[in-house]
């Protein structure tokens, strides 16, 4: 369904192109932006964390939960506060993403009217720029050190009206997508190191007794995958030069796959699988400033 709508966008923007006033005049696009919890790992980093498939057992052999592949931020800052800073972990929380943007867009009006249609195609790239490090140590011993990345190259289309106030114009429009993007987790979960370094009380306590035993000694895990999606975008632009616009936008996208990833080491294995498979996505608002200049 998708392919189609894209299929029919493209045709209809190569029809709008064809049928394009002389008038109108072509405009090249710079921006750059900011998206905030790429891929939704946010709540999995602060607040979830994720459970492994590995469980627990008590003194007695009876079940007692299940290990944690990732702990949570929340669930360290717990730790840190009943140990009375023993046990401490620092953090740059969840991952932001930066998006860099080129383009093209034409308007698809006569001169001398206050708005119309117009059309614009562009590539956007991103990657992380702050956020996603997680580190945990016990007395000095790092036993805890997780570090996630993110990075996504979309191809949006879009057809869509702007209306003319003076010197700036408020514009938006529906638009189609197609996207290549992938997250990776990398770093050590040390749970039999850090229960050797506790005379084996590590078992007893929250949130460190959780910590996957086998242990995930330099894990590194890329998921990743491409489609299709629907796209919004709604911004506002002011002239600034003779042929110049200054410009701010929201640039929302809508698209998911499952990607696959192999683990590589024992924890990671036991805890995700030998080849886990996670959601891949792009969704998620880019909020841009930029440079428009007519040609």
């Amino acid at each position: 369904m998708i392919r189609k709508i894209s299929v029919f966008l493209s045709l209809s923007i190569i029809g709008l192109v064809l049928g394009t006033s002389l008038s109108a005049k072509p405009r090249v696009i710079i921006g750059a932006g900011l998206q905030f919890d790429p891929n939704s790992l946010g709540g999995t980093f602060v607040k979830d964390g994720l459970d492994s498939g590995v469980t627990k057992k008590d003194d007695y052999g009876n079940y007692a939960g299940v290990q944690k592949i990732f702990i949570a931020e929340n669930k360290l800052q717990t730790l840190e506060n009943l140990t009375g800073g023993m046990f401490n972990y620092k953090t740059n929380g969840p991952m932001t993403a930066g998006s860099l943007t080129l383009g093209f867009e034409n308007d698809l009006y006569d001169e001398g009217k206050n708005g119309g249609f117009f059309y614009r195609v562009g590539l956007n790239l991103s990657t992380v720029v702050s956020g996603g490090h997680k580190t945990a140590t016990f007395m000095g011993y790092k036993w805890y050190d997780a570090r996630w990345f993110y990075k996504s190259m979309v191809i949006p289309a879009f057809l869509g009206i702007k209306l003319d106030a003076g010197p700036g114009s408020f514009y938006m429009a529906p638009g189609v997508h197609w996207y290549k993007a992938e997250w990776q987790v990398k770093g050590t979960i040390d749970g039999y190191g850090i229960e050797q370094a506790t005379g084996g009380m590590s078992k007893k306590l929250p949130v460190v007794g959780d910590a996957m035993n086998p242990s995930a000694y330099n894990e590194d895990a890329k998921f990743d995958g491409s489609g299709m999606g629907f796209s919004w975008l709604i911004g506002v632009q002011t002239k600034i030069t003779d042929s110049g616009y200054a410009f701010f936008e929201l640039e929302t996208h809508s698209s998911y796959t499952i990607g696959n990833a192999g683990t590589k080491s024992a924890g990671g294995m036991a805890g995700l699988s030998p080849m886990p498979a996670y959601p891949v996505t792009v969704g998620g608002t880019v909020y841009r400033f930029g440079y428009k200049h007519e040609l």
